[in-house]
């Protein structure tokens, strides 16, 4: 008989997982959508509820619960690229790489039946063609090297015993609550002025946090992901100029968006010391995520408008909020 989607080789349709990181963004919404469909969930936050609060000491927590399933390991340190610490080698070191190594090797030890790590598409070159997991690894900054360690100190830890692994490359995660580059390119288009994105612009894949964390509970049961390392986002990439127009319409205007070559960019931001900053925001970034949705048996719950339009009435809530 053909296991129910999300069903795990153990033969359950819920499982007892443990997520570090819970406080964060995404950790919030994972606990909150594995407690939705009946798992167990245990939470854990560094220093919270006696958890440690360097996850390097994880091994030695009294703790740590029996009996888990998966361990989805999201905790990390991922600063905003204007924060010190994004240049903070032996910060971004300690908690991305030593600390995954500590989680690892204590899942192994207890017995863990699954380990699912985390990590970024940035680990990637910006590229103009879509990529899968056999493109080349070139991180394009120091978070993404210190995740791409991680990766490494993972796959170590787990070597020869009997966890198993699964590493996710997350594209931007976007969604209620969260920051980054989506959250910033919406709060641009909400400003009433014309923006020269209608020529063809960066394509970039992208994440909405409720396919965040169906992805994520997939990996920790899907029997066929065991091993795998894979790439996956909402479905078709979106370009700057996309995602401005379509927040503008569903504010009700017009997407007041005017060509200006990306060329002509280029030389402006290289004019004003920008360069890095502009191959940033217009370099592509596409990738192929079909390995892991043949072996997850996954597909993304939620278009990328039906993400962008939750994390617009968010953004609009927030501020009349401030308002009043």
């Amino acid at each position: 008989m053909p296991r129910k989607r999300g069903q795990s080789k153990w033969g359950r349709t819920d499982v007892r997982i443990l997520v570090t990181g819970a406080s964060g963004f995404i950790g919030r919404h994972l606990v909150a959508h594995l407690r939705e469909r009946g798992d167990d969930v245990c939470a854990l936050s560094r220093g919270v509820d006696g958890a440690p609060s360097d996850l390097r000491q994880v091994g030695e927590w009294a703790g740590w619960p029996e009996s888990l399933d998966a361990v989805v390991h999201l905790a990390a340190l991922n600063p905003a690229r204007s924060d010190p610490a994004a240049r903070d080698d032996a910060a971004l070191m300690e908690v991305n790489v030593s600390a995954t190594k500590a989680v690892a090797e204590a899942a192994v030890r207890r017995g863990v039946r699954r380990f699912v790590y985390a990590s970024t598409n940035l680990v990637h070159p910006l590229t103009s063609e879509p990529f899968d997991e056999n493109a080349p690894e070139q991180p394009q900054n120091a978070y993404a090297s210190s995740k791409l360690a991680g990766e490494a100190a993972a796959w170590g830890a787990l070597e020869g015993g009997a966890t198993q692994g699964v590493v996710l490359r997350l594209p931007p995660v976007y969604g209620p609550g969260g920051r980054g580059g989506v959250a910033a390119l919406l709060r641009i288009s909400s400003l009433p002025v014309p923006l020269p994105l209608a020529a063809p612009s960066a394509s970039r894949s992208l994440l909405s946090i409720a396919n965040a964390v169906d992805a994520l509970r997939q990996a920790a049961a899907a029997p066929e992901a065991a091993g795998g390392t894979f790439l996956v986002c909402d479905g078709e990439p979106w370009s700057l100029g996309e995602m401005v127009a379509f927040a503008r319409q569903e504010m009700g205007r017009s997407p007041r968006l005017f060509s200006l070559p990306t060329h002509t960019l280029a030389r402006i931001a290289a004019l004003a010391g920008r360069r890095k900053q502009y191959e940033h925001v217009f370099g592509s970034l596409v990738v192929d995520d079909s390995a892991f949705r043949a072996a997850a048996d996954w597909q993304p719950p939620e278009t990328t408008e039906d993400g962008l339009r939750r994390m617009l009435r968010d953004l609009r809530l927030k501020r009349g909020g401030r308002r009043r």
